[in-house]
This record gives C-alpha cells, sequence and structure tokens, in this order.
C-alpha cells in the first residue's frame, strides 16, 4: 500500500519545508496578539500552542494547534471561551498551521483522513469498518473539510474517507499527488471566506 504513497509523503515534507516562513511569520504575531491580549484580559494567558493526541496510521499522535482557548476550557470548541485572538486563528484556520510541524514529523499529511481521537478512531474502524484510519495518515484537509461535512454525519464522512482511500489505492504514485492537489486547490476557496467558525 505504501508503494503508490512515496511521493506523497515526499512532496508533503517539500511543500510543508516551503511554507515554514508564512508559519514563522503567523507564529511571531499571534504570539504578540497573544501577549497584548494578555495584558487587559489576564485569563487568556497560556501557552502559545495547544496539543492533543490524535490517531494516524493506526497509532497515536500528538496533534498541534495555536491555542485558541482560555487555559483550563473543558471544550476547546466552545465558542464562549474562545479568545479574541483565537477568534480570527480559527475564522482564518490559521490555528491548523502547526500541523505544519506534524507532516514534517511524518505523522500527518496534507490530504487524508480526519484526525480524530484515538478512541473515537477505534471505534470507526471496530464498528464501522473505516480502514482509512489504519493505512493513511491524518490529514491536514481532505474531502471531508472540502465539502464541509460534520464528523456527527456518519455516513456522509464515512462515505467521502472510504470513497478517497478507494481512489489513491488504485492510483499511481503521481496520480495520488495530483489527486491531493486538486483537494488543496479545492480548500483555498473555504479557508479565503474565513469559514472556519
Amino acid at each position: 500500500m505504501e508503494t503508490n504513497f512515496w511521493l506523497k509523503y515526499l512532496i508533503d515534507k517539500l511543500l510543508a519545508a516551503l511554507a515554514m516562513p508564512v508559519f514563522f511569520l503567523v507564529t511571531i504575531l499571534t504570539s504578540l496578539s497573544m501577549w497584548l491580549e494578555a495584558l487587559y484580559d489576564p485569563r487568556s494567558r497560556g501557552p502559545l500552542l495547544y496539543k492533543e493526541k490524535r490517531w494516524t496510521q493506526g497509532r497515536d499522535f500528538q496533534i498541534l494547534k495555536f491555542r485558541t482557548t482560555f487555559p483550563g476550557t473543558q471544550d476547546p470548541g466552545t465558542v464562549g471561551e474562545v479568545t479574541r485572538t483565537g477568534f480570527w486563528l480559527k475564522k482564518w484556520y490559521l490555528d491548523e498551521l502547526p500541523q505544519l510541524l506534524n507532516i514534517l514529523g511524518g505523522d500527518m499529511t496534507w490530504v487524508g483522513p480526519r484526525p480524530t481521537h484515538p478512541e473515537r478512531a477505534r471505534e470507526e474502524i471496530e464498528t464501522e469498518g473505516m480502514r482509512s484510519k489504519l493505512v493513511l495518515r491524518a490529514g491536514l484537509t481532505g474531502l471531508v473539510q472540502v465539502q464541509r461535512v460534520e464528523a456527527r454525519d456518519r455516513s456522509v464522512y464515512r462515505s467521502l474517507e472510504d470513497e478517497y482511500l478507494v481512489q489513491v489505492q488504485q492510483m499511481s504514485a503521481l496520480q495520488v499527488v495530483l489527486h491531493d492537489l486538486n483537494i488543496l486547490i479545492q480548500t483555498v476557496p473555504t479557508v479565503l471566506r474565513g469559514e472556519g467558525l
């Protein structure tokens, strides 16, 4: 299975390395914004990055994001607990940029299955037969994100994840890369529209 992914993973790391200047610039601006926000709202003081366990190719890894919530927030997805800096990061998907480091580290890919909690991933594999969680690295984007499908919409979510796996299994290494490039291009309008929240 890995034989037709060697070029995909090579280009993954190359593109992530080329994107590092943008990542470093956003990191500096985010750090400055968080520092300024903490001056007038001490509740927002906390680490720059947020780490959480996710699942990739049948194993756990630590996914990285810019922190968007107040420290100690029980549910990071609760809009009421999002900081001012975090609001803009989420709106433009900039909170996902640290995942470039996950790509460089070989834990993620640009295009692949949605990163899920290990417990949820095991459930998807055992009860729903979602082989993509075992075979593919977790993706920064994918068909699920492009079509803005919520994970709770199980039938469509599973169909899209399975569709991508079936497609790439039948492709050559170059075809996989071109297919991923097409999905990345489809992701751009979603990011530019600022539909993150």
